[in-house]
């Protein structure tokens, strides 16, 4: 029977349950670790199947012990595999990892990449703290202009009312990402969900870059948001702004 199972935020598979009962032992996978086959209304955490560890009878070779690959995520023996610093790699992707080191590129299997439901909560907040932001000098211009109209007596806005109004409304929001994924790589949104904006090869962003894929994001919203549902299928978890400046979205490990 075919089984499926999530690695690194992605579906791997297929594999034969003595292979996922295998990846289990070598800690590739955790009881936690959501698994499927057909059969299944929907994928369930590994513990909760019907896969018991498979027992050795005595005197029998203990079974070869079974690695992820860092690139494709399926699991090999361990005396077929090349492992390179914390990473295993199998013999086919090999070409493929060591062209991504000369690249400065990190491997697929380096980064945790953030889920879109995370991503999308970071969004609310700080949309949520961008409303409060905005509120302040909204109600500060609101105030100046009914005094100046009482003053001059007219009805009519004056010169300046709608330039500020503008820069607050779409020059605030722009400045407060532009800046926080700048310096931090995450604005406050994201820090409270744990994830970071990084380059391609896990190194912080410029804020040219920042600033790029903030304009990027409204392409991504044009088009019906199919942009940013592109990260639902992404391998990377990438929306369309991430393609085009290159980012990723991933959770930092904890030190």
């Amino acid at each position: 029977m075919a089984w499926y199972y999530v690695l690194n935020g992605s579906s791997q598979g297929p594999v034969e349950a003595a292979e996922l009962q295998n990846l289990r032992q070598q800690n590739v996978i955790t009881a936690e670790t959501p698994v499927w086959t057909q059969g299944m209304a929907e994928w369930a955490p590994f513990e909760s199947t019907a896969l018991l560890a498979p027992t050795t009878p005595a005197g029998s070779a203990a079974p070869a012990a079974l690695h992820a690959c860092a690139e494709c995520g399926k699991a090999f023996p361990e005396e077929e595999m090349l492992r390179y610093e914390n990473s295993w790699v199998c013999p086919a992707c090999k070409p493929m990892f060591f062209q991504r080191i000369r690249e400065g590129v990190a491997p697929l299997g380096a980064f945790t990449y953030a889920t879109v439901g995370r991503r999308f909560v970071a969004i609310f907040i700080d949309g949520l703290i961008l409303m409060a932001v905005i509120f302040i000098p909204v109600m500060i211009l609101t105030v100046v202009l009914t005094a100046s109209m009482k003053a001059s007596g007219t009805q009519e806005l004056p010169g300046w009312f709608m330039p500020i109004m503008l820069i607050v409304e779409y020059g605030l929001p722009a400045a407060y990402e532009i800046f926080f994924i700048g310096k931090y790589g995450a604005t406050p949104g994201k820090m409270l969900m744990k994830v970071k904006v990084v380059s391609a090869d896990g190194g912080p962003i410029s804020y040219g870059r920042a600033t790029g894929r903030y304009f990027a994001k409204m392409l991504s919203a044009l088009i019906l948001y199919i942009g940013f549902i592109m990260a639902f299928w992404d391998d990377e978890k990438r929306a369309l702004h991430d393609r085009i400046c290159q980012t990723r979205v991933i959770v930092p490990a904890q030190g």
